[in-house]
This record gives structure tokens, sequence and C-alpha cells, in this order.
């Protein structure tokens, strides 16, 4: 079983292609190319954490189909855009804001909004989505949005390689010094 992290699918939000850009027409064109691009790489078996902003937009039997099509066991971490039919979907337990888990032998804070500096900064890898990716990632932190990973959810040894040869900015050594 292979863990997996996303967020800020949009699924239905016509909005989100000219905000960032998005290569696509129409949200049945995006909406196919999400779960195509999950399911190419999510298996049945696997888990997948979405931080937030699944859909918006389509009426609850369009999200419940969706949501049946994507391969794994899909968590959810409570999104800004994230409606009461999203927060209805069979999520594997219910969506929280924000969580802590375990994944690859890597303790993680997921939440959908960036945190820059918290009090395991250093201990803990901090995955978030909601910025579209309009700054670089700070050590220790990442983006794990669709418009980051080509559409598709990424795994911490992804993440890990986006990070190599990230340092520490002038924000998270105050936050170490303080703490420590």
């Amino acid at each position: 079983m292979a863990i997996w992290f996303t967020a800020d699918t949009h699924c239905g939000q016509g909005g989100i292609i000219r905000m960032c850009e998005r290569p696509f027409h129409d949200v049945i064109e995006i909406d196919v190319a999400l779960i195509g691009a999950w399911n190419a790489k999510v298996r049945p078996g696997d888990h997948v954490w979405h931080l937030g902003d699944f859909a918006l937009g389509h009426d609850a039997d369009t999200l419940r189909e969706i949501f049946d099509g994507l391969h794994g066991t899909e968590f959810l971490v409570k999104g800004n855009h994230d409606t009461d039919e999203v927060l209805a979907l069979p999520w594997a337990r219910p969506p929280e804001k924000p969580v802590e888990i375990a994944a690859d032998a890597v303790r993680i804070v997921a939440c959908h909004d960036p945190v820059r500096a918290w009090g395991a900064l250093g201990r803990t890898l901090h995955l978030h989505g909601h910025t579209h990716r309009p700054v670089p990632d700070p050590k220790g932190s990442c983006d794990v949005g669709v418009d980051s990973w080509g559409y598709a959810p990424s795994r911490i040894a992804d993440v890990r390689t986006r990070l190599v040869g990230v340092t520490l900015d002038a924000e998270e050594r105050r936050e170490i010094r303080r703490r420590d």
C-alpha cells in the first residue's frame, strides 16, 4: 500500500482554469484529466490524503460519481472551498483540519493552508495545498496541490526529492532558535 498526497483539485470549478492557468477548456475536461492522472498513479489499495478543496460547483450526485471513480481509500483535510456536499462524501474517516499522521516513517503535519512556522518545525514534514504554488517551498514544507504535481497525487519520496537543496529561510531559523 502506498500513501499519496494531493490538494486543490477543485473539481467542477470552472474559474480555477483561468485563475491557475490550467490547460483545460471546461470542467468536464479538467475532471476527466484529474481522475485519469489520479488513477494512473494510485492503486485501489492505496491511501490518498486530499488536503482540501476537493470540489466546488458540482451537485451531490456528480460529486459522488467523481469520488467513486477514484482509486484508493480517500481521506480529507478540510479546505476553505469544501462544501457540505464534499464533507458528506464517504471519506475513510471524518474530514478534519489539521491532522498529524505518519507516512514512510515521516511525521507529517497536514493542513490545507501553509503554516510557515510551527512548533514541530525541523521534526516533521508540513504538507499543504491552497497556494497553488505561487511561492517557493521552504525547507520542511511542501505544497502538494495538483497545480504543482502535474495534476496528480505525490508520495513522500517525491516531496523529499523536490525539497533536496532547499535551505532553511530566516523565519524558519528564528523559529527553531526560539523553540530550542
